[in-house]
């Protein structure tokens, strides 16, 4: 079964199509209610680009409105243990370890949602992070949710592995391009080491002009310095793509 699960999720698509196959696959397994959350491409600063956490769920939406409204869930217990450690946990040794009790688990439980296992991604991809949180069926008691860890424990385990590394590998979809073709030609020489005046005797412009397309560049990618506009126009896919005729494939020195 863990194989055919598999297979699948390596030829899906789509972000919403990996999603329910591994909803469907934890659920065969024994687990009715599911919460993946993961963000990536935590090396670029959060000033350049805010990439959006990816999330699903099979909960509630109440259930999730309510912890939203929880004060700082960002230091939540589970929270804290995922971005600390590797591996899986249950809620009931995660309160024990961590001397609290997860105030978003805690709202689980009044829903009938008592017992649940925490899989921490967070080394599974590079510059990210993530964590799954399975809950079986409503009114599972601690011995049976430990059996069927027990049983199931590892093909979770590594159904959302690779699910994770899945989402990372999927083709994000780039925003809306807001260079023009000249800034983006200037921000490509400049990222090749090339000053104000080079850049203007190879465009055949004055170096006030470089300046200009450079300060439009900033303005437009909503930064401060050159450097940085080159890093987010090329992190958002704006840099050296095929809509800039006038780069040459070979950079001459």
């Amino acid at each position: 079964m863990l194989s055919g699960f598999i297979e699948r999720l390596l030829d899906a698509a789509t972000v919403p199509e990996i999603r329910q196959i591994y909803l469907d696959a934890v659920a065969a397994m024994g687990f009715d209610h599911a919460l993946y959350a993961a963000r990536f491409m935590l090396s670029v600063p959060r000033g350049l680009l805010r990439d959006n956490p990816v999330v699903f769920t099979t909960l509630s939406d109440d259930l999730i409105a309510r912890a939203q409204q929880l004060d700082d869930l960002d230091n939540d217990p589970w929270v804290t243990w995922v971005l600390q450690n590797d591996g899986d946990i249950s809620a009931r040794d995660l309160q024990a370890r961590m001397g609290q009790a997860s105030p978003s688990l805690a709202l689980a439980t009044q829903a009938g949602l008592g017992q649940a296992q925490i899989i921490s991604l967070r080394d599974k991809v590079l510059h990210s992070v993530g964590a799954v949180i399975l809950f079986p069926g409503r009114g599972t008691g601690p011995c049976a949710h430990d059996r069927l860890w027990a049983t199931k424990g590892r093909e979770a385990r590594v159904l959302s592995w690779v699910m994770h590394m899945r989402i990372a590998t999927m083709q994000r979809t780039p925003p809306p391009a807001t260079l023009t073709p000249r800034q983006r030609e200037v921000l490509g020489w400049r990222s090749a080491g090339k000053t104000v005046g080079e850049i203007a005797m190879i465009l055949g412009i004055t170096p006030a002009t470089v300046e200009k397309h450079m300060r439009l560049a900033r303005e437009a990618l909503g930064v401060e310095t050159t450097s940085q506009a080159v890093l987010k126009a090329h992190v958002t896919d704006q840099l050296f793509a095929s809509r800039m005729p006038s780069m040459p494939f070979k950079l001459q020195g």
